[in-house]
Order: C-alpha cells, then sequence, then structure tokens
C-alpha cells in the first residue's frame, strides 16, 4: 500500500501514535522514499501528492497493489473482465511494472509487477498494527470475488467481499479498499486515537474504522488468541468472508476443543456410531494426523476452523494429499460442531479448500467420502462442486447404524472446476 497525503508529517505522526507504525526514510532508496513499517517488517509507503507527478487536486487517499505475475496480460483480464483502465502498464524502474484500474464496481486498484517474492506478514506478537485482510464491501460482492480471482488467476484468500448497505453513490461514494489491520488491544488503540481527537466508529464487537485527519481509513480489529500458535506468530492457512482456516497446536486449547467436538454423539453418527472419544485417543491418535506435514504440498491436510468475527472454535477441515510424496489426488473432509450445522460455514469452507488446492497445492483432483444415509454431508460435495462418482462397501471395524447401505465417492477434477470457474466468470 501507499498512503497518498498531502500533510506527510502530519499524517506519520498519526499512524505512528495510534498504530504503532513507524515511517522512515528508506536508505537504500536513491528517491529516499519513506517506508511504513510494523514490527519492523515492510508494510507500505508513504507519497507526498504535492510531488509535481500528481495531478492537481488529487485527494489524499491509499493506494494498494496486487502483486501479480504479469502486469499486461493480468491487466488484459481485468478489461476483459469488465474494469477500466486508469494508468497503462508502464515500467517505474525499480519499482516494477504498474499499472492502475477501476474494477466493475468502482473499485481503484493497482497491480505491481516486480521481482522476488511480495507478501504481508504478521511480525511477533505485541507488536504494532499488522495487516490481516482487505475489506471491499460494493453492491454485487460474489461478481467482485469472480472478477479478482479471474484477473489474478487465483482467489483472493486474505480478502473479504461485503454486500453495501442501502445507499447511493450520490452520497456514499464509490465503492474503496480497505485494509483491515490485527491489534493486541483494541481498547488501547480507540483511546490513543481519541487523544490525537479522532474518534473512531464502531462497527461491531471487535471491529473499529479508524480516519486520520485527512480522512485515510484503516478498519482494526482485535487479534483472536486462536489466530496464533504458541510463539505467538500469526499463522492463517485461509480465511473466507466469514471464516479463519489455521493450523493445529499440540497446546491443551487445541485438545480440549477436540475432545468436545469428538464427544458430541449427533456430531460423530456418521462416524463412530455416536460413541465417546477419550482424550487419550485425541492426543496418541487424532493430534499426530491433524499436526502431520505433507512433504508434496509443504503444508498440513487440516485445519483448526474459527469464525472470523467472534474467534469461536467451529470444527476442522481437511484437504489431504493421499500420497505424502505427490498432490495430485487431495481428499476433502470437514466435521463441524452442531452451532455450525445450517449456516453454509461447511460449504464455504469446502468451496475455498477446493480453489486453493487447484490454484496453490498442485491438485488435479478431489475426492470426498461418506456414508450413503449421510446426506447432509452429500450436499455439502455437491454445492462445492464435486459429483457423483461411485458406491462401494467396505468392511467396518464396528457396524454403525446405516452402514448397511455401504459408502459414496464424489470427485471434482481440475479440468471440471477450470470450466466451471469459467463459466462463473462469463457470468
Amino acid at each position: 500500500m501507499d498512503l497518498k497525503t498531502r500533510d506527510p508529517d502530519g499524517t506519520a505522526a498519526f499512524f505512528s501514535s495510534v498504530l504503532g507504525w513507524d515511517f522512515a526514510v528508506d536508505e537504500e532508496d536513491w528517491r529516499r522514499a519513506v517506508k511504513i513499517s510494523a514490527g519492523g517488517r515492510r508494510i507500505g509507503g508513504l507519497s507526498d501528492l504535492a510531488q509535481p507527478v500528481y495531478p492537481p487536486g488529487t485527494p489524499p487517499h491509499t493506494a494498494y497493489y496486487l502483486a501479480v505475475d504479469d502486469v499486461d496480460r493480468r491487466a488484459e483480464a481485468a478489461t476483459a473482465n469488465g474494469a477500466r483502465l486508469v494508468v497503462p502498464p508502464f515500467d517505474a524502474g525499480d519499482q516494477g511494472r504498474i499499472a492502475t484500474l477501476t474494477d466493475p464496481s468502482g473499485a481503484v486498484f493497482s497491480l505491481r509487477q516486480r521481482p522476488g517474492p511480495v507478501r504481508w506478514a504478521g511480525p511477533p506478537r505485541g507488536a504494532a498494527a499488522v495487516p490481516h485482510h482487505m475489506v471491499l464491501v460494493c453492491e454485487q460482492p460474489e461478481r467482485a470475488r469472480r472478477f479478482y480471482a479471474g484477473t489474478t488467476g487465483a482467489p483472493l484468500t486474505r480478502a473479504t467481499f461485503l454486500q453495501s448497505p442501502d445507499a447511493t453513490p450520490a452520497t456514499t461514494g464509490p465503492p474503496q479498499w480497505e485494509l483491515a489491520v490485527a491489534v493486541e488491544d483494541l481498547d488501547a488503540v480507540v483511546a490513543r486515537a481519541r487523544a490525537e481527537g479522532r474518534d473512531p466508529v464502531t462497527l461491531s464487537e471487535g471491529l473499529i474504522r479508524l480516519r486520520s485527519p485527512e480522512g485515510l481509513s484503516f478498519l482494526a480489529r482485535a487479534s483472536a488468541s486462536s489466530d496464533r500458535d504458541e510463539s505467538g506468530r500469526h499463522d492463517v492457512f485461509l480465511e473466507t468472508e466469514r471464516l479463519v482456516l489455521r493450523p493445529f497446536t499440540d497446546a491443551g486449547a487445541d485438545t480440549d476443543l477436540l475432545v468436545a467436538l469428538d464427544n458430541d454423539p449427533e456430531v460423530m453418527r456418521h462416524i463412530n456410531g455416536g460413541r465417546p472419544t477419550s482424550r487419550e485417543n485425541i492426543r496418541e491418535r487424532t493430534l499426530p494426523r491433524l499436526l502431520h506435514d505433507h512433504p508434496c504440498t509443504g503444508t498440513r491436510g487440516f485445519w483448526a476452523a474459527q469464525r472470523k468475527d467472534t474467534g469461536a472454535f467451529l470444527g476442522w477441515f481437511e484437504l489431504r494429499p493421499l500420497d505424502d510424496h505427490d498432490p495430485a489426488v487431495v481428499e476433502l473432509g470437514y466435521r463441524l460442531n452442531r452451532a455450525a450445522w445450517g449456516r453454509g460455514y461447511a460449504t464455504e469452507g469446502a468451496r475455498a479448500l477446493v480453489d486453493k488446492g487447484f490454484t496453490d497445492l498442485g491438485a488435479q483432483r478431489v475426492t470426498a467420502n461418506t456414508m450413503a444415509v449421510n446426506t447432509g454431508s452429500r450436499r455439502v460435495m455437491e454445492k462445492a462442486g464435486l459429483t457423483f462418482l461411485r458406491a462401494y462397501s467396505e468392511e467396518w471395524p464396528e457396524v454403525i447404524e446405516g452402514s448397511e447401505h455401504g459408502e459414496v465417492e464424489y470427485e471434482l477434477t481440475r479440468e471440471a472446476w477450470e470450466a466451471a470457474d469459467t463459466e462463473a466468470r462469463g457470468r
């Protein structure tokens, strides 16, 4: 991001005081540009709108850049999907190649291609406010989600697309991207903002909107303890509109959550007939499977699922390679507590993992299995894009109700997923 301001000193002082960001001249940059860091890690820059490169009258704003593999190709894809080209692709020296566009909803964004990996990363616990996810409020959030996936070639897993309230662009202005930052002590941020003469707007419990004197806005959310592992690192695998998927840890808190999940007879009805599961079993058999890293994907195969707004534990999702050394075939699974049933969480998480498997993990086929009588799980598979492949029978260690009807397998191939994605973008 780049904070474009007519008051560089005041803007730096405000966000340094309220969010703990560090503003300093980049001594390695020939332009001596001002860089913004959080906890010692660079998260953006600051630009002075008084510079002649900016047209007179340009209002203060925050520019957001999406890192892409090929700016020209991605800009062409964006315009083909309804975007308007504002600044055509150009070479910006050591800053890489850049293009600026307006998406179909009216939100401005830029594409940047530069050598080496570019991403936001969270610093250790207790440091300054760190980038958590991006938010776009617009009239057609699903259309916007498809647009950005089609433009960048992958779903934006750390972006949230929300339905705008009943208001006209004439009164609210066009949609614009906002960065949500995670903070350790939200009350302290509110107090510091008020000390600077700015009263944040409370949007919901644990979420505020913060505006600088010039109107540069950011969302700030309280860091949930479950966003972190025991070392205090932000360690989120995937986010959807309402969910956060994170790796399990061997901490006692995660063990307690799994014991409660696996001892609900209704949750386990199609797994073991609803029989109780001991804590020892969770520690010795379940956790090692959930904590296992797969060499072929470089990540886990199971993730704890929690609500993004409250941090409440909902259960787990699985996307696990069947062969530890080959990511071609992955198994989709989910086990959610009863509080999460009937709310679309299973479908939301399953769809996101399927997209992740095909875009990032090298999967060629997703498979899922369940009891033939488990109609709820079968509906989730179908909503996630999988189709029925076969019915089969196998020996059960202990017979449970419904097992006499056998098992079913569903699948989704990369070719079918790509065809469906292309059709969705066409609509």
